[in-house]
């Protein structure tokens, strides 16, 4: 992965994607900045591997036609689907881009 998971004490529920972002963007974990919403991609390489995410719907930075944005569902039911960003409350797990050594 060429990104990091924020802590899973750091998961929040979030009942709009402006808000979700901008909680990514203000995160300061151990002096660790630049944190920011998954892509879909992202998420669904998360979902695939061994993660500690829960059984709920994240929210991703993918949008679609302006209006819904990707939300990877983890758990037994479909891996994601388009919903709107202004009215669907959905979690956030945010990542940060790993800095090339």
């Amino acid at each position: 992965m060429k990104y990091e998971i924020a802590p899973k004490l750091t998961e929040a529920y979030i009942k709009n994607w402006d808000d979700a972002r901008l909680y990514c963007f203000s995160l300061n974990i151990d002096g660790k900045t630049g944190w920011r919403l998954p892509t879909k991609e992202e998420l669904n390489e998360v979902y695939k591997s061994n993660h500690d995410f829960e059984a709920w719907s994240y929210w991703s930075s993918t949008e679609r036609g302006g209006i819904h944005i990707w939300v990877q569902h983890f758990g037994n039911i479909t891996n994601g689907d388009y919903l709107n960003k202004v009215t669907d409350g959905i979690y956030i797990r945010a990542i940060r881009d790993l800095k090339a050594n």
